[in-house]
């Protein structure tokens, strides 16, 4: 009976994780799961960003007392933008919790973004809602003949504009860890079984973006 009443819980919230996207809330991404998985990324999510944050507001000071210092806008160029995309992930990497997964997404000079396809739901939506707030920065300018429009933006202004992604970011990301508290709570074998199906799922993930690289570059 015990083994009955588990398979009879657990079953319907494993087929949740196998729902196509199109089946859920109208089309809409996949929602976030109730997996030890998901809670760990979100929590290890939520403290890198709080630290990149923190690290723009100490960087946005430093540069200007530097502009001051020299009396004139400081450009943004490569090296400028290395030093400080090193020092922010330095602080970031530096912090992590067991099994948690950080994924990348990105937004080029002719303002494509672009997310790791392999990123989880409980992720994704608020990479998404970081990169929008560089996309609409580079709508402004990419009419510019530049073949980066950010060398024209101060290093200043240019970390701002990352905080500001970072704090969009944040916000979904409480939303999303304040959502886990809605979660059933679940006896160790069941949520195994939301795990590996969730593992499964996202190998899967990963072999059809693996599939439609190799498609494409064949064409």
């Amino acid at each position: 009976m015990k083994l009955f009443r588990l398979m009879t819980y657990s079953l319907p919230l494993v087929a949740l994780l196998w729902l196509p996207s199109s089946s859920v809330a109208q089309g809409s991404q996949k929602p976030c799961g109730c997996t030890n998985q998901d809670k760990a990324d979100l929590e290890q999510r939520i403290k890198r960003v709080e630290a990149a944050m923190k690290e723009y507001d100490a960087l946005v000071q430093e540069w200007e007392r530097k502009e001051k210092g020299t009396g004139e806008s400081l450009l943004l160029n490569p090296t400028f933008r290395k030093s400080v995309q090193d020092s922010v992930w330095f602080k970031m990497k530096n912090i992590k919790i067991r099994n948690a997964v950080d994924y990348k997404a990105e937004t080029d000079a002719t303002c494509k973004v672009t997310i790791d396809p392999a990123a989880s739901a409980c992720l994704r939506g608020s990479l998404e809602d970081h990169e929008a707030v560089h996309k609409k920065e580079c709508d402004k300018n990419k009419g510019k003949d530049l073949i980066d429009w950010r060398f024209t933006q101060r290093v200043v202004d240019y970390m701002k504009e990352e905080k500001a992604g970072y704090q969009k970011e944040l916000e979904r990301l409480n939303d999303e860890l304040n959502k886990q508290k809605n979660c059933p709570k679940l006896d160790r074998s069941a949520q195994q079984l939301l795990e590996q199906a969730a593992a499964q799922q996202k190998r899967l993930d990963q072999a059809q973006s693996r599939v439609g690289k190799y498609t494409k570059s064949l064409k």
